[in-house]
């Protein structure tokens, strides 16, 4: 059998990415419990029974292939500060940030068009460079 989540505890690179390619489990988290079942983007699931899903076509090949969520996480002093609000004493400023970090926030919907602006205004403006580096070096002529 194999894990549902396999925890790792070590600061040598070496070690965690010997765990991370040299064994097989549903997820795996590096210097941490838990953790990564709060993180919305990491898919969880197990190995074989427990990881069995759709299948035909592409499905058949996501289904036998698994891919195995891996948290790691880093002591830095920024994620100690953030992380400290895990552990007691619980006072209640770590429960409230503690309330602001686990809240589901909607993206408003003006925001999704960022991405469509963005590549539009991306577009327009290579457009203007390549003609104006075009005009500099006289890459074309353009004759009549």
């Amino acid at each position: 059998e194999k894990p549902l989540s396999l925890y790792v505890f070590s600061t040598n690179k070496e070690t965690q990415n010997a765990f991370k390619s040299q064994t097989s489990s549903g997820s795996m988290v590096v210097n941490d419990a838990v953790v990564h079942l709060s993180v919305e983007t990491l898919p969880f699931g197990g190995v074989g029974a427990s990881g069995m899903g759709a299948y035909h076509g592409k499905y058949t090949f996501t289904t036998f292939s698994h891919q195995k969520s891996v948290l790691v996480r880093d002591f830095s002093a920024i994620g100690e500060y953030l992380g400290e609000t895990r552990y007691p004493p619980y006072q209640d400023w770590k429960i409230k940030r503690m309330g602001l970090l686990l809240k589901n926030r909607k993206i408003p919907e003006c925001l999704s068009l960022i991405p469509y602006l963005a590549c539009f205004f991306l577009g327009v403006g290579s457009t203007f460079l390549v003609k104006l580096l075009a005009q500099k070096f006289n890459m074309f002529s353009f004759s009549q």
